[in-house]
């Protein structure tokens, strides 16, 4: 049987990978359901599922102050400012003399764990491996 049509494709954009983790694997249990013959089951699930990411997408797109932000991200609030400075976060004012507001969806790319730093000596010693003859 063919893979039921639904509205939730393509998953809005900014999502948490959990989240979009979660609704893939709901979206496979509803084909599933489907082709066993519970459509009324997917059905229902699938509009549960409409309203948690139309939910989501409204906090995500919710501004808050940059002291809420830096609460939520667990750091200083100039640490927020300087990334709204420096391009990291868009700044969100009405106006260039207002207050910064920053939106909740965007404080994703200051909650990810830095990059580990370049490490060149384990660089040249995986290099060398590789070249090893087996």
């Amino acid at each position: 049987m063919a893979a039921p049509t639904t509205s939730l494709t393509p998953l809005p954009h900014g999502l948490p990978p959990w989240l979009v983790a979660f609704v893939e694997g709901a979206l496979k249990e509803n084909q599933t359901l489907t082709e066993n013959g519970a459509s009324q089951a997917a059905q229902a699930r699938e509009t549960l599922l409409q309203k948690l990411l139309a939910a989501a997408e409204l906090y995500l797109n919710g501004e808050i102050s940059v002291e809420e932000a830096a609460q939520f991200l667990g750091k200083h609030p100039e640490t927020i400012r300087r990334a709204v400075r420096k391009g990291t976060l868009p700044d969100g004012r009405a106006n260039p003399r207002g207050h910064l507001r920053i939106r909740r969806g965007d404080l994703q790319a200051l909650a990810a764990p830095a990059p580990a730093r370049y490490d060149p000596v384990a660089d040249a010693q995986d290099i060398a491996q590789r070249r090893r003859p087996r």
